[in-house]
């Protein structure tokens, strides 16, 4: 009787620690984006702060564990706005996400897997693509450090790598090449294949 309750308690103490992590895991602040606090960080950097503006035409492949998928991504970079549309391959829109500075609106369809957060997504692709000395400064207030070693860009957060990301192109050249980075965070890989638009 007495084994059947303690065996009881730790089943119950076992799932509610399941559900936890689970609870913790679906958090988009916690684990979608390869950048610790995303939220804080998109909150100190804005659009125009790329110094340029761009037209890209993306083919970006994600994937993790065993599960895979393609999607082709128009992004639009303005001075007050950045905006991506994200497709599949039979041209069904999966995601949208609009960017002020300020505000993030996305928009996604039940079809993108659970596992890929908009604003995980544009806030790995600031913290690597956006000028250095703005992703440092970004990263360091909240509380996470950026290292960069040749071409790739490396994100630290209590002294783990949450991110290796490596691009093709230079800081003012076109976006035009292979972007490739692996969130630690949420477990995912991504490649992205580029062209900028004229």
């Amino acid at each position: 009787m007495i084994a059947s309750r303690t065996l009881r308690r730790l089943v119950a103490a076992a799932l509610i620690a399941v559900m936890a992590a689970a609870c913790a895991a679906s958090n988009p602040d916690t684990a979608s984006s390869a950048v610790p606090m995303p939220g804080a960080f998109l909150d100190r950097v804005r659009p125009s702060d790329l110094g340029r503006e761009i037209d890209a035409v993306q083919l970006v492949s994600v994937s993790r564990d065993s599960a895979a998928f393609t999607i082709e991504v128009r992004l639009s970079v303005r001075a007050q706005q950045l905006k991506f549309v994200a497709q599949d391959m039979i041209g069904q829109r999966l995601m949208t996400v609009q960017w002020n500075g300020i505000d993030v609106v996305e928009e996604r369809s039940p079809n993108l897997p659970a596992f890929v957060i908009p604003k995980g997504l544009l806030a790995d692709l600031v913290a690597i693509c956006w000028p250095e000395n703005v992703v440092r400064q970004a990263l360091e207030a909240s509380g996470s450090t950026l290292s960069v070693q040749n071409s790739q860009r490396i994100i630290f957060a209590g002294g783990r790598e949450t991110m290796r990301a490596m691009r093709s192109w230079g800081p003012q050249a076109p976006w035009t090449g292979r972007l490739s980075y692996r969130n630690v965070r949420a477990g995912y890989s991504v490649d992205v294949q580029s062209v900028e638009q004229p």
